[in-house]
């Protein structure tokens, strides 16, 4: 397994933590990424000698509209066109496609049209992935978040017969949605990246954690032989550097010992 944290490159004291504590990389917000300068940019290469960014969440700006009505295509795949390769010169292996809010059915709008929606930007993330050598994930989020693809098995039909494009798994959305991960185990292949935290408050895993709220996640995972990135995405408790730093090493130290 490949260790990763969740953080916004900007805060750097986190940053630090998280490169000091011995992860394996960073997973960063790519829309936040797409509206660097340049000399932003370089600042980011520079920080990324520390540690690499092998994924990115938080795919899209919400200045894009992915569903519905207005849904603009053009947009989206001038975006797909320009961030794809700008990720692979990064480093970037994997992307998260999340993005609940922008995905959301909105009033009067039938389901099976934003479905639609939706299988039309992954077919087009398809093409976009396959030049890049990057791999899409579609997050299943929980119905606080989203009213459409709330599991694993929704992310595997939507992105079925894709080669570049697939499914993940955060273990707090499931936790969430009280659903079992019985799908997970059906359909190994399809998963592509996780992310974790302590599900009461979706907190950064400590020692202090209720290890039995991960048993479940923790053998469905084992059932599938997935060997892939897992990444921490949760709240920190500490406020100052040096309990960030004991912080996010207990959480390294948490997630390895599951």
């Amino acid at each position: 397994m490949k260790y990763g944290y969740c953080l916004d490159f900007t805060n750097y004291i986190v940053f630090d933590a998280v490169a000091e504590a011995g992860f394996d990389y960073v997973e960063l917000p790519l829309s936040a990424l797409s509206a660097l300068s340049e000399e932003k940019i370089a600042q980011l290469k520079e920080a990324l000698k520390k540690i690499p960014c092998k994924a990115c969440n938080l795919f899209f700006p919400p200045s894009l509209t992915l569903v519905g009505q207005n849904m603009d295509m053009p947009g989206i795949a001038a975006y797909l066109e320009r961030m794809l390769p700008f990720a692979a010169e990064l480093g970037v292996e994997t992307l998260v496609f999340g993005n609940g809010g922008a995905r959301k059915i909105p009033d009067g709008v039938s389901c099976q049209s934003v479905w639609a929606n939706l299988r039309t930007i992954v077919e087009t993330m398809d093409i976009y992935a396959a030049k890049a050598g990057i791999t899409i994930a579609v997050e299943p989020l929980n119905t606080t978040e989203t009213n459409i693809i709330n599991s694993y098995g929704e992310a595997v039909e939507l992105t079925r017969g894709l080669k570049n494009v697939s499914a993940m798994v955060d273990s707090y959305h499931v936790a969430m949605e009280k659903q079992s991960y019985d799908d997970v185990i059906q359909n190994p292949s399809g998963l592509k990246h996780l992310h974790t935290a302590y599900p009461l408050g979706r907190m950064v895993p400590s020692p202090a954690d209720d290890t039995a709220l991960y048993d479940e996640f923790k053998k469905a995972i084992k059932a599938t032989g997935y060997d892939g990135k897992i990444s921490i995405e949760g709240a920190l408790r500490g406020k100052n550097a040096d309990e960030i730093r004991r912080e996010v090493k207990d959480a390294l130290a948490v997630v390895k010992g599951l």
